[in-house]
């Protein structure tokens, strides 16, 4: 882009423009850009404009790392009375899902939990699921400011009078539509019905991935032994069976089922699981079951396409995005859900839980679309990560070698996984192998003090740097304390 020197203008009057989905519709919904828009070093990039077309919005998505930036004084003359105050954009406070609607689907769900102790999955119960999530993405979507509102999930849950099972599908349902629903971009118009297709198939795997629990006998104890877990380690091959009977669930929905515990493919120290060998085994067990019986040509097709996709390892990005938002779907509905070990817990703690535990399951961009997408929304506009906080990053060097360092939290923007950082100091972690591979904690005496303390703003960088763990004073606090003493020292 060429410009001349004499128009650039200084950074100290420039605001970071968040250049999100929700932004680029209202461009698109009305018609114009109503902002001179610059890059990071004031050249302007496009000026207000009537009826932008699609060129101007792919110029503004090519410098979205990068950021995109515009005037302050631009700002202040939007603000009611001048107000530098942050105010809440409109629509942000809006709470998305009906009471009565919620809580029925709930109630609904918890029926449905209950006769599947008794009966097999039906083509009645089927269409009976499809026709109860297809409401509820159509609500969701109709509604204006389904890309900004509140998630009152827990609000209404937590007097709808429903059983823990009912509770937890109802509420990963509604998280994996979110996040669906939010990180799904549509850049060109027309795409709506392939996109609502999509969002539909997973809803209906994450309503039915875990029916195969109505078939277990499960301790309800965090602590279960080996051979407990490996009982566990069953309910996707059980959910994926039950729905065998139905040929209303289309096969992508059942590989969803069969893979929900697996957010990283292969054999990785993330725990993934069923394992690959016993799925395999299993799967060809039933097939050649259902090969001796006359009419069940349909079912040992479906089968037969689950052992390709296992034997070959098919996979596409999106498949395994879909699987990453339904492990974190289920993960927070489990951790904001009263169980018989433990109380719920409050919905930013179980976030931040999951950041904490997230660096041997989940990519960034999967804890992104959890913490940026929706994150806010589940917690009443506020964000776990904000300034003053204290958190560890992890990034990867060209030999592959994973280094973590401690951070003070300078700023934070549209996204709170991309703040801008200070560095203190590097740390090892400790992990520990248990039914899982995870970070147990920080050993404090590898510290080693950063004296330049380099600041990074990871909204500017497209390197490997991740927020991995929050450093917060409930969750760890003998860290915690450790940690802001020393960076009252140095």
């Amino acid at each position: 882009m060429s410009t001349n020197d004499t128009n650039i203008v200084p950074r100290d009057k420039l605001a970071k423009f968040e250049l999100t989905e929700e932004s680029l519709n209202s461009f698109r919904k009305n018609q114009n850009i109503p902002l001179d828009l610059y890059n990071k070093d004031g050249q302007i990039l496009i000026h207000k404009k009537r009826n932008p077309t699609e060129a101007d919005f792919g110029k503004l998505l090519k410098f979205e790392m990068q950021g995109v930036y515009f005037l302050i004084s631009e700002l202040k003359k939007s603000k009611p009375n001048g107000a530098e105050k942050p105010y809440l954009e409109p629509g942000r406070t809006t709470k998305l899902f009906d009471i009565e609607k919620t809580a029925r689907f709930a109630k609904q769900s918890q029926a449905l939990i209950e006769d599947l102790r008794k009966t097999s999955f039906s083509s009645d119960q089927a269409v009976f699921v499809q026709n109860s999530v297809n409401e509820l993405l159509t609500d969701f979507t109709s509604n204006p400011d389904f890309e900004l509102g509140i998630f009152n999930i827990l609000e209404i849950l937590s007097v709808a009078g429903v059983s823990v099972e009912s509770e937890l599908m109802t509420k990963r349902t509604v998280v994996a539509m979110g996040m669906k629903v939010r990180t799904r971009k549509i850049v060109n118009e027309g795409k709506e019905e392939s996109n609502k297709k999509d969002h539909l198939s997973l809803m209906m795997a994450s309503y039915l991935m875990d029916v195969g629990y109505s078939r277990l006998e499960v301790k309800q104890t965090p602590k279960l032994t080996k051979e407990e877990y490996a009982v566990v380690q069953q309910h996707p091959i059980i959910s994926y069976l039950m729905t065998l009977p139905a040929p209303e669930v289309e096969s992508h929905v059942r590989t969803l089922i069969l893979n929900h515990h697996r957010p990283y493919r292969g054999n990785g120290v993330n725990n993934n699981f069923p394992d690959p060998r016993s799925l395999f085994t299993k799967l060809m067990s039933v097939r050649d079951k259902y090969n001796k019986e006359v009419g069940k040509e349909r079912i040992t097709q479906d089968i037969e396409l689950q052992l390709h996709l296992q034997e070959n390892n098919v996979t596409t990005s999106s498949f395994e995005e879909d699987i990453a938002i339904l492990s974190l779907a289920s993960e927070y509905a489990s951790l904001t859900s009263n169980q018989p070990w433990r109380p719920a817990f409050k919905s930013s703690t179980a976030l931040k839980m999951i950041l904490n535990d997230s660096f041997f399951s989940y990519s960034n961009k999967n804890i992104r679309h959890l913490l940026d997408y929706v994150g806010s929304s589940l917690t009443n506009n506020e964000n776990i990560i904000n300034f003053g906080d204290f958190v560890i990053t992890a990034s990867v060097d060209s030999e592959k070698r994973a280094h973590f360092d401690i951070c003070l939290v300078l700023d934070v923007g549209r996204y709170q996984t991309r703040p801008k950082l200070q560095r203190i100091c590097s740390i090892n972690p400790v992990f520990q192998k248990g039914i899982k591979f995870k970070i147990a904690d920080f050993d404090l005496k590898s510290i080693k003090i950063d004296r330049r303390k380099a600041i990074m703003d990871l909204a500017l960088q497209a390197g490997t740097t991740r927020v991995i763990y929050i450093i917060d004073p409930e969750l760890n606090p003998a860290l915690h304390e450790a940690v802001y003493k020393l960076n009252l020292n140095t």
